[in-house]
């Protein structure tokens, strides 16, 4: 009896916590939805906000202008594509109809620090929940993904994300959602998109169809600054060659040349391409003042910064 008393004491902290991240299981788990992709792929999406799902992009080669979601018991859930944005690996679908399915409310992921708990909530095809956790690897500033898509913060999981749980929630310790889980950014480990990013693109989706990204037109590569440019040239020591112009681009339009070493954008270092595209980010169909090395020679000149659409891969 004292024995069996003993056992109960012991564990009743563990049973608490288990109980507490079922909760939060279920708790996620009333917003999240199942999502069918090619080729027999299943991801997870989530209501973001009244009657639109978030999900991961990568499921799909070419989304479809219409999806059939499977909620809580298999129900089905039909719901219209509203917009892709690749690069963050997130899609958005409008509900039809009267879908049941309350919104999540988003979180900060401000705060997020590396040995952070971490939970992801999806749905199986079958209309099961789904979940896991682990702890978050890291957790940095602001990070570009290899598609040129801005993440407000790096936060990385410690491992992949399993079948099924791209797209999903991913709260912390409270239930907070801070973003959405994606295996598709990283080849070794499992990325949260922050749920700043995340209200972003939806708002930029919902808007315009589509993430307006600045484009000038140019191919380019990193390379040392010539000794003579000094460090005021760049702090960094290094800027972009520019190898190819785009017919008819920014770019050409605003006289560079190929060999012209671009060092600075809109006053920030250009010292490689994502740091070119953060520095434009804020001034598509504006424009920004570039400063570049040409012949050693220190230039200025005035480039109107186009837009990046999906299918160029250059800047």
């Amino acid at each position: 009896m004292n024995e069996n008393r003993t056992q109960t004491a012991a564990t009743a902290p563990l049973a608490a916590h288990s109980a507490a991240i079922a909760a939060i299981v279920d708790q996620l788990g009333a917003a999240t939805v199942a999502v069918r992709g090619r080729h027999g792929s299943v991801a997870s999406g989530v209501v973001w906000q009244d009657g639109l799902v978030v999900t991961a992009a990568h499921v799909f080669r070419r989304p479809p202008a219409n999806v059939t979601l499977i909620g809580a018991a298999g129900k089905s859930i039909e719901a219209a594509l509203v917009g892709v944005d690749a690069s963050t690996d997130i899609a958005v679908f409008r509900l039809s109809g009267q879908h049941g399915t309350a919104a999540i409310v988003p979180g900060d992921a401000a705060g997020v620090r590396a040995g952070h708990f971490a939970i992801a909530v999806g749905r199986s095809i079958e209309g099961d929940l789904i979940a896991s956790a682990g702890m978050v690897n890291r957790a940095t500033g602001q990070w570009q993904t290899w598609l040129g898509g801005s993440l407000d913060r790096l936060i990385r999981l410690d491992g992949g994300v399993y079948d099924g749980l791209s797209g999903a929630p991913v709260a912390d310790a409270s239930g907070a959602v801070i973003g959405i889980a994606t295996s598709a950014l990283s080849r070794s480990y499992g990325i949260v998109v922050p749920a700043s990013t995340v209200s972003r693109v939806v708002a930029a989706l919902l808007a315009n169809g589509h993430v307006s990204r600045p484009w000038l037109g140019i191919g380019a590569q990193p390379v040392p600054l010539p000794a003579s440019a000094g460090q005021g040239a760049s702090p960094a020591g290094a800027g972009l060659l520019i190898s190819s112009l785009a017919p008819g681009g920014p770019a050409e339009r605003a006289g560079l040349l190929i060999g012209d070493i671009v060092v600075r954008a809109a006053g920030q270092v250009a010292a490689d391409l994502r740091a070119l595209r953060s520095a434009l980010a804020a001034h598509v169909g504006k424009s920004a003042t570039l400063s570049v090395l040409r012949g050693g020679a220190a230039k200025e000149f005035q480039v109107e910064v186009g837009e990046w659409p999906a299918e160029r891969h250059c800047c």
